[in-house]
This record gives structure tokens, C-alpha cells and sequence, in this order.
């Protein structure tokens, strides 16, 4: 019998997709443009237990509000539940709520309710947002032609801290969301997240390491970035070189190149991680 180890989390998300026909995205796309996405932050897997609360609650809102941006959307609601030991000091809750305020507040989402149980083990967080949005950018609209970009510096997130400090881009997603095709963002590699594009789009890409920014193989496979990835006609390409990194194009064939050679370096999965 196949274990989740056995596929990993993707292969996981795959089985699921088949039960969930509109799984696929950063976030549900509900009527009405309303977007829906939940994200978990665990001890020892997320964050160190020696992470000040503040930037483990900065983390934990901060990821949903990425997929909320990933949509080109806007945050309007969250609910948080937690998971605590008994011997848990009330200061580092409060400051956890601290953290998740200060990123939520500067894209005017408010905490409107959550909810708390008693854990043995690892804590977590577990956020769920809502936001809206006219024309969501879905993953699947990649087109042969297309110019791919990424909105920053990918690699080393957790070497630098920039895990736990970086700020969703909800404001750049505006200036993209007009002209994008595709776009999500980039959580678990550029390796890996260029592979959901492909199956979702049902396309390839060639990529030029020299215009990736930040050395490889780390930009390609670390992950936890939460920069956006994105595709756009090349007459609206020229625009966007001024503030973003051109770091490849859409082709036919669903491949992924990497100078010009198939690219076989994957980024992080949670249950293949070791």
C-alpha cells in the first residue's frame, strides 16, 4: 500500500485534485469573486521553537495573505485557530496576535474570530483568510510566448531570516494582475513551482540561470521565498523589466529548460523532505 511518503505532497495534492475539481490554485475562487485559503504554521517545521512569537505570527498571516496576492486579490477577513501546550505563557500568545496584526494591517485585513485547542506536541497556527477579486489570475493561463518573472531574490530564505520578515506581495500583484497570464507564488522553489505551472497550463519554460536572482541551486530549490511568478504577452514585458526579473519564456512543450537542458532539480515537499 502507497504511503504519502511514498508520493509526497504533491503527488498527494494530485489524488485529491481528483475529488476536487477546482483544487489547483493559490486560493479557492468562490462566486462572487471571493477568494477562500488556509495555510498552517508548525513548530519545528515552520518556524524554531527559539522563533521570537512576533515573527512566527508575522509568518503565519503572511503566507496567506501571499496566496490572497498570488490571485491578485485583496485581504479582507481572517480567523485564526491555534494549537498550545498548557505551559505556554500568555505573553508569547499575545504576541503572536501582535505579529499577525502588524502584516495584516498594513493590507487593512482584520482578525475577526479563531479558535484554540490544547496540544501535546508541536504548536501551530492555522489562518484562514478571505479576500476578493474581479479578475483572479489562475495558473493556467500561460501562453507559448509568454515572458516569465518573478517579482524578487529567491534562495536562502532561512538562512537570512527572510522567512520570517518578508512582506506579501499584494501591491506589486496589483501592477502585474492587468497584463498577467498565469501567476502564483513561490513557496516551495522555483524548481517545483515552475512544474505546477506546466501542469497546469499545460506548457513549458525555458529558463536562463543568469537572469535568476539569486544563486543556484538555492533560488531553484529552497523555497519559503513568497515572491510572485508570473507570465505576461511580450508586448506588456517592457514595463515590467523596469521593476521586475525577466528570468525566462513560455514554450510549447511541457518541459522545463534551464539553459537550454531539462531541468531536474525539485524544490521542497514536505513528506519526501528529510
Amino acid at each position: 500500500m502507497k504511503t504519502i511518503g511514498d508520493i509526497g505532497e504533491f503527488g498527494l495534492i494530485r489524488q485529491l485534485a481528483k475529488h476536487i475539481p477546482h483544487a489547483g490554485d493559490d486560493c479557492a475562487v468562490l462566486p462572487g469573486g471571493m477568494l477562500l485559503t488556509c495555510d498552517p504554521v508548525i513548530e519545528g517545521i515552520h518556524y524554531l521553537p527559539a522563533t521570537p512569537p512576533y515573527r512566527v505570527g508575522w509568518k503565519a498571516m503572511a503566507r496567506n495573505l501571499s496566496d490572497i496576492a498570488a490571485m491578485a486579490g485583496e485581504p479582507l477577513y481572517a480567523v485564526v485557530s491555534l494549537g498550545l501546550r498548557k505551559r505556554t505563557p500568555v505573553r508569547y500568545v499575545t504576541e503572536l496576535y501582535r505579529g499577525m496584526r502588524a502584516v495584516a494591517g498594513k493590507f487593512g485585513c482584520k482578525i475577526v474570530g479563531g479558535d484554540t485547542a490544547h496540544v501535546r506536541g508541536a504548536e501551530f497556527i492555522v489562518v484562514t483568510l478571505v479576500g476578493q477579486v474581479d479578475r483572479p489570475v489562475l495558473r493556467s493561463g500561460a501562453k507559448p510566448g509568454d515572458i516569465v518573472f518573478v517579482t524578487g531574490k529567491l534562495g536562502g530564505s532561512f538562512q537570512s531570516g527572510k522567512h520570517l520578515t518578508f512582506t506579501p506581495r499584494i501591491r506589486e500583484a496589483r501592477q502585474v494582475a492587468p497584463h498577467a497570464h498565469a501567476m502564483m507564488d513561490i513557496s516551495d522553489g522555483l524548481a517545483s513551482d515552475l512544474q505546477r505551472l506546466v501542469e497546469a497550463s499545460q506548457v513549458g519554460f525555458e529558463i536562463f540561470s543568469s537572469k535568476i536572482p539569486g544563486k543556484l541551486p538555492g533560488a531553484l530549490t529552497d523555497g519559503e521565498d513568497f515572491e510572485l511568478l508570473f507570465t505576461v504577452a511580450p508586448r506588456h514585458a517592457g514595463k515590467l523589466r523596469k521593476k521586475f526579473h525577466e528570468i525566462g519564456r513560455v514554450i510549447k512543450l511541457p518541459v522545463i529548460l534551464l539553459d537550454g537542458q531539462p531541468l531536474h532539480a525539485h524544490g521542497y515537499d514536505h513528506f519526501l523532505a528529510r
